[in-house]
């Protein structure tokens, strides 16, 4: 049915764009920290954007971990985000005062931070996609690591083979909690929808920087002020 598992992303895209809401998007070989995702759906839920600095920042691991470990009310010291993030005193002095200048966080009183009350990180959701021809079991591996920023994680494979799958091996599925989608020239079906996973903003910087590169790659910014 596809000659190759590019032909299947470009068909599955194809026919996904036809479904999407305005407040979605679809895109290939999404850069996550782990590796490319081939296909993520992103849904903005609501209109925060960061400023080009400040997502060019938080696409970079290194800064969105400290972020994951910060709060706008609760206080965290110098010490602590050391032994958090195991950052030595020297990097995260440097990563804490860039952080400062991008007006991300704010140091309250000496080596006591927060994030700052202006600093308004997007809501979004991403849906993330891993097709294949064949070699369905690599791409239950690969979608479960996706489920780091994900709400949802699927496997994407030629209609076919999707629905054996369905019949024969669907416990692999379950017992990761990832979905199955099969696809042919003209639809896609969902063989099976997993349940929605939590992602947390807290002590997640894969999903942190995963939203900085999203607003990277769509250039999608506030306007910066002050």
């Amino acid at each position: 049915m596809f000659t190759s598992e590019l032909c299947l992303q470009k068909k599955f895209i194809e026919l996904k764009e036809d479904e999407l809401k305005e407040n979605e998007k679809v895109l290939a070989e999404f850069n996550a920290r782990f590796g490319n995702v081939d296909i993520v759906q992103v849904i903005v839920e609501d209109s925060h954007l960061m400023n080009y600095e400040q997502a060019d920042l938080l696409s970079n691991y290194q800064f969105a971990k400290v972020i994951g470990y910060l709060h706008k009310k609760a206080v965290r010291t110098f010490d602590y985000l050391v032994k958090r993030t195991d950052y030595n005193e020297k990097v995260l002095s440097n990563l804490l005062s860039k952080l400062i200048k991008a007006s991300i966080i704010k140091e309250v009183i000496p080596k006591r931070y927060v994030i700052s009350k202006d600093f308004q990180f997007p809501i979004l959701q991403f849906i993330s996609f891993e097709a294949k021809l064949t070699n369905w079991k690599k791409a239950i591996l690969q979608a479960t690591i996706n489920k780091k920023f994900s709400s949802y994680s699927y496997v994407v494979l030629p209609l076919e083979l999707a629905k054996r799958l369905q019949k024969n091996n669907i416990k692999y599925f379950q017992n990761q909690n990832v979905g199955l989608i099969g696809v042919s020239k003209d639809r896609i079906e969902y063989l099976y929808k997993p349940k929605k996973d939590r992602v947390k903003l807290s002590i997640n910087p894969s999903f942190i920087s995963s939203v900085a590169k999203y607003q990277l790659e769509t250039s999608t910014f506030s306007i910066k002020t002050g």
